[in-house]
């Protein structure tokens, strides 16, 4: 037994004896002596990490590639990719459990021949819990593995607050109305109000993926390699995720999106579509977009947004602005009749009207008008994200296999091992809820485009 797969043991046991001190804790006839011992099972376990840990660490300062082994490269900032871009960790375990069959030690083996015993990779794997056919990342790589997210989706790389879900349900408390006060005599009797509250049940919704990686690629420790396998993994799960934040209208196991909010504040629910009429949302936080827009009608637009959730008393701590690309490269392209861009320089700065933008090529931009005489329509959003919340459950998990099958996106059957295939299965638990509707302002079938598309 390697000193590694020492120190993986001593860590499967620890948990182990955790869940057994947790549950004569949780008891009601634990005597003091059972508790005792169930503690010190524990703590004697935390030394004997600590002692295979310093002497890991003692090893790997002086250890040397054998025949055939990568040299690796110190984990600095200076020149390991690993450090300076500590997303990489997520292809580099992916491939190594897909190398491992699944199984953590075969993948501990299998990144120490590859990267080193001193790679990032294998120290991820060292500190990690899995089984065979399935691989969870530990709570010190989900950190590096959530900001990729949010990299590729706008609504996470936008800030709303993040709240752990554990259990998988939570109910969120707030207030449906103040209490009033008013002026009166000295001798009138004092009005009576109350407070009226409502609650937002939240509950987690499963996102799911699975891509098959070529094992040819596999097979390399690069980290262009371990990039690869990243990108495609996160690609998929963080879009969709995106989508449904933006646009999800609750059903189908799917979480509700802002599209769906706003509507929820509105008089009148709006259905859009991209193959038949439109019926257009009205009330609330909605405006409609001109057809035959001007520079005059985009700037009442877009300042009709801002006021929209002042006058709904929305806090202006941290709004931002999303919309298609289109939407964006009109703005910033546009000129007044002096030849000067309007909106150019403040985007150049990273805001517009004060906020930032977020771009996303999710924003539909062939929704149909009220009568269809116009299909190339989209939406510009104004969101408070102080007001806008994502429930974690279960941040990521991976299982690993490359035997048996799967159906692809035509609906064919496809044999892993016949096409020389590692399948990577990522599933993610998560919900979305907006404290108050009315931090949603939508403008809808927009159709600013620049002169040239």
């Amino acid at each position: 037994m390697t000193i590694h797969t020492k120190v993986a043991d001593l860590l499967n046991q620890r948990q182990k004896a955790f869940e057994d001190l947790e549950a004569v804790a949780l008891a009601d006839n634990t005597s003091q002596e059972e508790y005792d011992a169930k503690k010190k099972a524990v703590e004697d376990l935390d030394q004997r990490i600590k002692r295979a840990r310093d002497a890991q660490a003692l090893a790997a300062s002086t250890a040397q590639p054998v025949e055939g082994q990568q040299k690796a490269v110190p984990a600095s900032p200076e020149n390991d990719s690993y450090v300076k871009d500590k997303t990489l960790l997520l292809g580099g375990i992916a491939k190594m459990m897909g190398m491992g069959t699944g199984n953590l030690d075969l993948a501990l083996k299998a990144s120490e021949r590859a990267y080193g015993e001193s790679h990032p990779v294998t120290k991820a794997l060292q500190v990690s819990t899995g089984s065979a056919g399935g691989f969870i990342v530990p709570p010190d790589v989900m950190n590096e593995v959530i900001p990729l997210l949010r990299a590729q989706s706008v609504v996470r790389a936008a800030g709303p607050r993040n709240i752990p879900m554990p259990r998988g349900t939570m109910t969120l408390p707030g207030q449906a109305s103040a209490a009033s006060a008013s002026y009166g005599s000295e001798t009138r009797t004092i009005t009576k109000s109350e407070q009226k509250f409502n609650q937002i049940v939240a509950s987690y919704k499963k996102l799911t993926a699975l891509v098959p990686v070529s094992n040819d690629m596999m097979r390399y420790a690069d980290p262009a390699v371990d990039a690869f396998v990243r990108d495609d993994l996160v690609k998929v799960m963080g879009l969709r995720e995106d989508a449904a934040f933006l646009f999800g209208d609750g059903t189908q196991d799917t979480p509700r999106g802002y599209l769906s909010f706003a509507n929820s504040f509105g008089t009148t629910q709006g259905i859009f579509s991209s193959a038949a009429n439109s019926t257009p949302a009205a009330g609330g936080n909605w405006i409609t977009s001109t057809s035959s827009y001007t520079l005059a009608t985009v700037a009442a637009e877009l300042g009709g947004a801002v006021n929209k959730l002042d006058t709904a008393n929305v806090p202006n701590t941290k709004r931002v602005w999303f919309m298609h690309p289109r939407s964006y490269n009109y703005l910033f392209n546009v000129q007044n009749s002096l030849g000067s861009y309007v909106y150019r320089d403040e985007l150049m700065r990273g805001s517009l009207l004060t906020s930032p933008v977020m771009r996303s090529t999710q924003f539909p931009i062939n929704i149909w008008n009220v009568d269809g005489s116009q299909k190339d329509c989209s939406f510009v959003m104004l969101v408070e994200m102080t007001e806008d919340i994502i429930l974690d459950s279960m941040q990521l998990e991976l299982s690993v296999f490359r035997e048996g099958s799967y159906i692809d996106e035509t609906g064919a059957t496809i044999s892993a091992m016949a096409n020389d295939q590692t399948v990577i299965r990522a599933i993610a638990e998560h919900d979305h809820q907006m404290r108050h509707d009315a931090a949603v302002a939508v403008i809808q079938f927009v159709r600013w485009a620049p002169a040239i598309s």
